[in-house]
This record gives structure tokens, sequence and C-alpha cells, in this order.
């Protein structure tokens, strides 16, 4: 069972709830990320995985013809970039990012499209916006000079494709290099044609020994973050023309069956939402694989943390012409304040991980006795979303006081409750997944499992079943006064309490006086209007 638990797609869960999250809080139901097909609206996103809403924009796409690099190296800004990089080689300061130096006046040049002429050509993005593909090409920001051996190397891949095959491209060279050199040691120079084929081998040589050195200075990091200064621009044009454009919001409007500037906004942002979301859920899988081994919380918590502070600056990059569009007054400062205070949860909630495991250890016993034990006979899939289910309610309670207190202010802003809607729904999947790994594949929970494994002989019978049930209890009871120093009494007392609430009220003043006793520092008094917006102003 524990085997096959961990191959559950637990991520896949968390998809599912931000999914809906977007879907309601922004009006986004013509934009369902995951079967698009029967949508009435493209995006960029779900054009470049191959997915159309409208035939006519995929039509377009299809006939967009075939890639022609005459066009894109006849451009006048890529022939006078070339003149331009001739005359700094020859004064010595022409810097190739690819290698991070100047080149040599010797060296052979070449001008390189660091987002390739090819890519650009393909970008399914890109011809939606009908943007001219040789301008965005030969634009500066994507012309790089450097040595003709990196540039022909790279060919028409993407530098993170490059930069992967590089190791292997270098290993090739220095393999033919080797076997020219001993073809050479046996080579007879007797007659003056021997000499003559020993000279030509001698020549493959002495080039091979020099793409070895080229390839070699390549520098991965600067050539990296010369990738991200010419990708930034390329995006953000993208985006903004596609979804400033007449086309974008006639289908936006009619799909969502109104049209406006209050509904184009609060969808647009739902928009910005979903990137930060799909580029989190690109590095969930790397960041989850590189934590599994001895899982901790409060590491995968703070990697969280670290991620999306990244994700922002390049989501902000990409929508900087619409963020200043709809910048004013009031409007201005409502993402300052809602991501500072999503990153100020997820700091808080790091320092936590101690206690909050402490307070929700009981959901996490009754998880692992229902992913064990099975009481309501539930299939499979049924079984790992009920314990989702289970850990979310767990998460939604303990981290509650924390999201609830600083999300709350972010509500006065237009379109706040929406944005505070989805950051508490994202901090809390987030924190449930992360308890999901935590169940599956921290040290305590190997003891667990490895104590669960034990007991498998006694399971043949329903009496067995039951002595094995409170064998557990006794030593989950055992593990936690060991791990935890937990107080069971005062944490049922509480849980109980905390069911009994009928309204938000109640469940506010309950949540205020857990954040006083337990000593939770905010950073703002709850209930004090004026403490409230002092805060809220420091965040502008």
């Amino acid at each position: 069972m524990h085997t096959a638990v961990q191959d559950f797609p637990w991520a896949a869960e968390l998809e599912k709830t931000i999914i809906n999250s977007l879907v309601t809080s922004f009006g986004l139901d013509f934009l369902l990320f995951e079967d698009k097909k029967g949508d009435k609206v493209d995006t960029i996103n779900n054009v470049r995985n191959g997915v159309w809403a409208t035939a006519t924009e995929q039509q377009r796409y299809e006939q967009r013809g075939k890639y022609d690099s005459t066009a894109y190296h006849k451009d006048a800004n890529y022939i006078a970039t070339g003149q331009k990089n001739k005359t700094q080689q020859t004064n010595g300061t022409l810097h190739d990012s690819y290698r991070n130096t100047e080149m040599g006046t010797h060296e052979k040049r070449n001008l390189d499209h660091v987002i390739s002429a090819k890519e650009i050509h393909d970008d399914a993005g890109r011809v939606l916006t009908g943007l001219d593909g040789v301008k965005l090409a030969n634009q500066d920001s994507n012309l790089q000079p450097t040595h003709e051996t990196v540039n022909k190397s790279k060919k028409q891949v993407s530098i993170n494709e490059y930069l992967q095959r590089l190791p292997s491209l270098i290993t090739s060279h220095e393999t033919t290099l080797a076997k020219y050199r001993k073809r050479l040691e046996a080579m007879p120079r007797e007659t003056p044609q021997q000499q003559n084929k020993a000279r030509e081998l001698e020549s493959k040589i002495h080039a091979t020994e020099k793409k070895l050195t080229e390839l070699k200075a390549v520098d991965p990091e600067a050539m990296r973050k010369r990738d991200e200064k010419a990708r930034a621009p390329y995006e953000q044009q993208i985006n903004y023309t596609y979804y400033s454009s007449s086309k974008f919001l006639h289908q936006t409007a009619r799909a969502a069956g109104m049209a406006g500037l209050a509904m184009g906004t609060r969808q647009m942002l739902g928009v910005i939402m979903a990137e930060i979301w799909f580029e989190l859920r690109e590095q969930l899988p790397i960041l989850l694989e590189n934590l599994k081994k001895n899982f901790k919380l409060e590491v995968f918590v703070e990697s969280i943390n670290k991620s999306l502070k990244g994700i922002w600056e390049r989501v902000k990059a990409r929508f900087s012409s619409f963020l200043q569009t709809f910048k004013d007054g009031v409007f201005a400062g409502i993402f300052g304040s809602l991501t500072t205070t999503v990153f100020n949860i997820f700091a808080t909630t790091q320092k936590m991980t101690i206690k909050i495991i402490r307070e929700v250890w009981g959901q996490l016993v009754q998880a692992i006795k229902l992913m064990v034990f099975n009481p309501d006979e539930l299939n499979f899939v049924e079984l790992c979303q009920a314990v989702t289910s289970l850990l979310c309610i767990s998460v939604a309670t303990v981290v509650g006081s924390i999201t609830y207190t600083q999300l709350l202010p972010i509500c006065t802003f237009p379109f706040g409750a929406e944005l505070a809607g989805f950051a508490g729904t994202l901090v809390t999947g987030v924190l449930t997944l992360g308890l999901s790994y935590f169940l599956l594949y921290s040290a305590i929970a190997e003891k667990i499992w490895t104590y669960m494994g034990s007991l498998s002989p006694y399971a043949e019978t329903i009496k067995q079943f039951q002595a094995i049930n409170a064998k557990l209890d006794r030593y989950l009871v055992e593990l936690s006064q060991i791990e935890f120093n937990l107080d069971p009494g005062e944490l049922q007392t509480f849980t109980l309490e905390l069911e009994a609430c009928n309204d938000e009220l109640q469940r506010t003043v309950m949540l205020k006086q857990e954040v006083e006793a337990r000593g939770i520092v905010l950073p703002f008094e709850m209930d004090n209007v004026a403490s409230t917006r002092n805060w809220l102003t420091s965040l502008l």
C-alpha cells in the first residue's frame, strides 16, 4: 500500500483545486486549462501546447509556411548589427556573452539569434499575435555575437537544450580527437603522398582541438542569463500584444457573455494568476523529487517561497504593460500587498512547521489508518482523494488563523476578494501537498510505515484487523509523545470547539483567541481598523 500511495499523482489533485479557484474567482470558465477542446478563447499557453479553441486560428498557424532562414538573415537590423560588431571586434570591445569574454580580433565571429529564428517562426504564441517573426528575431535583445564554433554547434535549438547537449558534444569531439591522434601515430611518412595525408590529418586534429577549446570556453550560467535577457522582452511583447488586442477581448466578451473594463480586468488578473500557477506547476516535480529523501516540511515550504518570488518577478516582466495600463492610486498597491502577504505567510509557516505537524498529528494518524485499513472500502483513487480532503481540512484549520487574518485586508482593494481567495487556495493547496509528502517520505512516516509492515501477518481476519488498529493506536501515542510532546486533550478540545462554530464571526473570535494564546505575532491588531490601514499603507 505504501508504494502504491507514493505513485498516486498527488500534485494533480492540487492542480484540480487551483484550476477550480481560477475558474470560480476570475470567471475563467472558458479558459479551463486541461481539456480545452470546444472552448471559445485561445490563450498563449494553450496554443503553445497544441490546444486551439478556434479553428480559424489553428488553420492560420498550420498555414504559416515553412521556415526560411534567408529572410531572417537578410533583415536590415541583422546586417547593421553585424557591421557594428565588426568594428567593435577590431577595437577589442566586442563582448561574447556565451563565453563571457571579449572576442579576439582573430576569432571567427558569427551573429546568433539567442531565441533561434526557427523557434520564433514556429512559435504558436507568436503566430496567434500576428507579430512579424523576422522583426522579433532581429531586435537587438535577441542578437548575440559569438564564436563561429559555438554558433554552428548551437544550430536551431534553445539555449537550455544546447547546454544539455554540450557535454556529450564535447565528449564526441574528444573521442574523435583521440582516434585522429592514434591514426597519426601509426601513419607512415616515407613518400610525399604519405606525408601529405599525414599533414591533412594534422590539420583535422588542429581544427578539432580549436573546436574543443571554444566549446569548453562556454559559460553555462552566463549563457542562461543571456537567454533570459532575450526571452523577457519577447514574452512581454507576445503577451501584451495578444491580451490587449481586440481579437482577445472580443473572444473574451463573447465567451463570458458580457463586456466591459471590470470584467476584462478581472479575467486578465486571472490570466496573470494562472501564469504564476503554470510556472510553479512546472517546477514542482523537480522540487519534490529533490526533497523526497527524508522529506522535511520546512525545507519544502522554504523552496516554494523562493520559487514563487522568482516566478513573480518573471510574470511581472511579462505583464508589465498591462499592469502599467491599469495602474491607479488604489489598484496599484494590490499586487505589492498580495505578494508581500503571501511571501510572509509562507515565511511564517516555515518557522511553524514543527508546531503545525504537532497540531495536525491526529489528522495525520487518521490519514495513515485510512490508507491502511480503508474502513469504507473505497477504491484506490477515492481513498487517496479522501486522504487529500482530510489533510486539506487539517491545514485549513491550523493555518487558517494566519491566512485569514493576513489576507483579510486585501479584500478592501478592487478585485481583492478574488485575489485573496486564490492566494488562500494556493497556500492551503501547497501545504496540503507538503503534508502528503510528509506522510509518505519523512523520517517519522517511514517509522510508521515500517511498523505497519511488521503487522501485516495479522490482517487476515476482522479480529486481527481490530487488534492491529488497537496496537497501532498505542504505538502512535507513544511515538507522538516522544517526537512532539503532544497534548491530545488540548488538540481534541480545540477541534471540537472549532467544529461547533456556526458562522464566520464565531470562527474569527475563536481563531483570534487561539492566535493570542499561542503567541502568534501579526503585523496588525485584529479588529482594529486603524492598525490594519497603517499596515496596509506600509506595503504600498
